[in-house]
């Protein structure tokens, strides 16, 4: 009996990487909270160091200049890769960032949560930053899959599904216009900006971040269906992961649908107490 608990601990540890995440995530700010709204200029400089770097590197990698080196091992590179994938940090703290405006404003965790929202989205924007980066590299061979499929699938051998390539490349392109409206979203989140714009206008841009968190699961479902239509090959050049890939993606697709599931039934409710609160 113990030996399956612990068995179904490991499990959980490996393949359901997105909830543990959250917990702990969720856990740091709430204990941070203070903190980061005293010094969020602090933050914001910590957190866009990596982004910082990353651009540095890639320039130096324009002129081939070798000045910055790091392995895949490394703590700096470990960094870099949850900087440019997002599932190990910018993509859960989107969550909690989501999550915030649908928990009950009056619970304490919130209210402190609530107080920092702000500061974690403009936070969240340095990772995104990067990782829009990297993918806007396979853009390219996302409309080639739209403009001739039967061409695409016969260069890309090690993919084995059309639907499943045509699903991931849809993640794609919808991710550059994810891009765009987070962005916006993201700039108008500075307090300077947000002044010029005055509160009214303000809100009213805001309420685009419930499109966003749309994309965000539709993006996340494709990736990740897509990927398991091609046995974990998730679109360019990353087939062939074996049954482990293929069990992390299956728990990856469920956890995410149960996580937007929660906030979007969570979302619905708080809105029909406030409509009716309005009645009243």
């Amino acid at each position: 009996m113990i030996k399956l608990l612990l068995q179904l601990l490991l499990f959980l540890v490996d393949n359901v990487q997105l909830l543990t995440t959250l917990f702990v995530m969720t856990g740091i700010f709430l204990l941070l909270a203070k903190s980061i709204k005293k010094h969020a200029a602090l933050y914001y400089i910590l957190f866009a160091l990596p982004a910082l770097l990353f651009v540095f590197r890639e320039i130096c990698s324009l002129f081939d200049w070798n000045i910055i080196s790091y392995t895949r091992d490394s703590i700096l590179g470990q960094i870099m890769r949850e900087y440019i994938h997002v599932a190990g940090f910018a993509f859960p703290l989107l969550i909690i960032i989501m999550f915030i405006g649908a928990l009950p404003a009056q619970n304490p965790y919130v209210k402190r949560l609530m107080m920092i929202r702000k500061e974690l989205s403009i936070i969240s924007g340095f990772p995104i930053i990067v990782h829009f980066w990297v993918r806007v590299r396979h853009i390219g061979g996302s409309f080639e899959f739209f403009a001739d499929t039967d061409t695409y699938m016969e260069t890309h051998r090690q993919i084995n599904s059309a639907l499943g390539a045509g699903l991931t490349n849809s993640a794609f392109l919808l991710g550059i216009l994810m891009f765009v409206l987070f962005i916006i979203l993201w700039i108008t989140s500075f307090d300077v900006i947000q002044k010029r714009l005055g509160l009214i206008r303000w809100k009213k841009i805001q309420r685009w971040s419930y499109v966003l968190y749309a994309m965000l699961f539709a993006h996340s479902v494709l990736l990740k269906v897509g990927g398991l239509l091609n046995a974990g090959g998730g679109g360019h050049g990353h087939g062939g992961r074996g049954g482990n890939m293929t069990l992390s993606l299956t728990v990856g697709l469920i956890s995410t649908c149960l996580i937007f599931g929660t906030y979007l039934v969570l979302r619905l409710r708080k809105q029909m107490k406030q409509a009716h609160r309005n009645i009243e």
